[in-house]
């Protein structure tokens, strides 16, 4: 979820350019759990207002390809269990000056067959995204696309600057990054309407039409502060976030179709072990 659930993977294990490694030097493997304080899609939220801890592993090789998984469990006020695993493969770089980076991968959710998490039609993903750094104001432009029963397509940009505070106690680094993301994509819906029908021109009764729609709309804003604490291997990272939903798609006269949403202040607490 965020951005928010956009991909568990990229949150938890993915290429990161806002951790204390960078691009890695040599192959490595990467470990650790993350917890989720408010599971949600673009603000979109479930009414029981799920949490997420999400164990993860991966590999990263010197060449910039990378592997993880990731395994969901939720949590809310009727149950506690395993609810999906998402792997991810991509291929992230930076180049020599360090002043752009860069990041692609598809991803494939495996969802636990009685579960109904917000976000649990979307089957497989493929996302870009393109960093231009510099000392002022990081710029990033993003593209999407989120396979279900049918295609949706997103675009993203966002800004942030990092702060890195070096040798806080010795050998280890601060990073905060405060950002700031706009989310927009198109969203797949139908609609159903009573015509009036006609013959001779006179009224003979109503029938019911259903059409199916495709809009593209800014999704949501999400405003959020990560500081990150890195020793060697060791990285801890809390990430509290604000997101808004935008446009959300209600069905009248059936809630239950409608999309749930709410501006939303959640965290993201990681533990993430590098070797």
């Amino acid at each position: 979820m965020t951005a928010s659930y956009a991909s568990f993977a990229q949150e938890a294990g993915g290429a990161d350019t806002k951790d204390t490694t960078g691009t890695p030097e040599k192959t490595h493997f990467v470990a650790g759990i993350l917890y989720h304080s408010g599971l949600n899609y673009y603000g979109r939220v479930d009414s029981l207002h799920s949490k997420g801890i999400c164990p993860f592993l991966g590999v990263s090789l010197k060449n910039g390809l990378y592997l993880n998984t990731t395994f969901v469990f939720i949590r809310n006020s009727l149950q506690s269990q395993y609810a999906a695993t998402l792997l991810e493969a991509g291929y992230s770089f930076i180049n020599k000056k360090k002043n752009w980076t860069g990041t692609f991968s598809v991803s494939r959710f495996f969802y636990q067959g009685d579960i109904d998490l917000i976000q649990s039609a979307v089957k497989e993903a493929a996302s870009a995204s393109i960093t231009h750094l510099n000392k002022v104001m990081n710029i990033t432009l993003g593209i999407n696309a989120k396979w279900s029963d049918k295609t949706d397509l997103g675009l993203q940009t966002g800004l942030d600057h990092i702060f890195r505070v070096p040798r806080v106690f010795g050998g280890d680094v601060l990073v905060i990054d405060p950002s700031f993301t706009v989310f927009a994509g198109t969203q797949n819906f139908t609609s159903t309407y009573y015509q009036q029908k006609k013959f001779l021109f006179l009224p003979v009764g109503q029938e019911q039409v259903t059409t199916d729609s495709r809009a593209f709309h800014i999704l949501a804003y999400e405003a959020s502060l990560p500081v990150i604490y890195g020793y060697r291997w060791f990285n801890l990272i809390f990430s509290p976030a604000w997101v808004s939903p935008q446009h959300l798609i209600t069905v009248p006269g059936q809630p239950e179709l409608s999309e749930r949403g709410e501006n939303l202040l959640y965290v993201t607490v990681t533990l993430k072990l590098t070797l």
